[in-house]
């Protein structure tokens, strides 16, 4: 499973090496190179019944900590099929020793369940107003609302995409209480369908209120394809190619009031291979079809940005 997550590393299961005071096993050794240095990592695997053992507590981490500097390893991780105690975490997190559980679906081997506190919102989607500009803006001022779904391109219902945008930029930004206005602007003029004539536009946008934001929280249960879970940094991380998240016991209706939004930042400080989810349930969605990214590709890339500065 480690080579899922560097295909580069040379893995060593079951390795005796001489250390300081007598030989000394690795359960698994890593070595590979990172940024042009040699690196070894040094795997301690706990496979403990957790209901007859508990969770793998602090000596287990004192233990690695002494092995990773007689071994001299540069890396040091501890793995358990049953998660850890929180002097252990404490200790790990201290010494930047990693603890990890690997999630893999359908794998019996495989014990641990992940049960991690997520919060999620509940946002309505109030008045909208739609802007064009371009040399052909005028044919569409004044226009009634149920009519605005028939501006496409390339077949495709063009504030359809915009609303699917507005979303994208709610679920980013969770300091977004109020109102707010997103504006994107084509690489050059670009003419557009509507209601069977061509229409040539420089930008869109819309402007949007949102009326009622209700933030929750609720316990769930996270397992994925293939993936590591860090209990220092509380996050997933994944291998290279097709992978599949999975969050369990998620239910909108059911999660717990919170009186003011958590301070999350979405996208912030992720590692390599990590992956951040915002959860939002929005009420009033108009869309009339799903959207079509191919606007992406007209639009200057600055405005396609989903995160807005404070």
């Amino acid at each position: 499973m480690a080579q899922a997550f560097d295909p580069n590393a040379k893995v060593q299961v079951g390795e005796w090496i001489e250390g300081p005071d007598g030989r000394l096993d690795m359960d698994v050794s890593l070595r590979g190179t990172v940024d042009g240095t040699t690196t070894l990592a040094v795997i301690e695997c706990k496979d403990f019944d957790v209901a007859k053992t508990g969770k793998v507590g602090r000596p287990f981490v004192d233990a690695l900590d002494s092995k990773r500097h007689d071994l001299k390893a540069d890396i040091a991780l501890i793995c358990s099929n049953s998660g850890f105690t929180q002097d252990a975490l404490n200790k790990a997190r201290r010494k930047g020793i990693g603890a990890i559980s690997v999630l893999a679906q359908g794998d019996e081997r495989v014990k641990i369940v992940i049960e991690q506190e997520i919060y999620f919102r509940r946002v309505a989607l109030g008045e909208r107003r739609f802007e064009y500009r371009g040399p052909d803006h005028h044919l569409l001022s004044g226009i009634d609302i149920d009519d605005l779904p028939k501006l496409t391109y390339n077949g495709h219902s063009v504030n359809s995409w915009i609303e699917w945008r507005i979303t994208s930029i709610i679920a980013a930004n969770p300091h977004l209480t109020s109102s707010f206005t997103a504006s994107f602007k084509f690489i050059s003029p670009t003419e557009f369908d509507f209601k069977g004539q061509k229409v040539v536009l420089q930008s869109v946008s819309m402007w949007i209120s949102l009326p009622k934001v209700h933030w929750y929280s609720q316990t769930v249960q996270l397992d994925a394809r293939l993936a590591m879970y860090d209990y220092v940094r509380g996050r997933l991380r994944f291998g290279a190619g097709r992978n599949e998240l999975l969050i369990k016991g998620i239910d909108f209706d059911k999660g717990t009031p919170l009186d003011a939004a958590p301070n999350i930042e979405r996208g912030l400080n992720l590692q390599s291979g990590e992956l951040d989810v915002a959860m939002v349930y929005f009420e009033g969605m108009s869309m009339t079809e799903n959207p079509t990214p191919s606007l992406d590709a007209i639009v200057i890339p600055e405005d396609l940005e989903v995160f807005l500065p404070r």
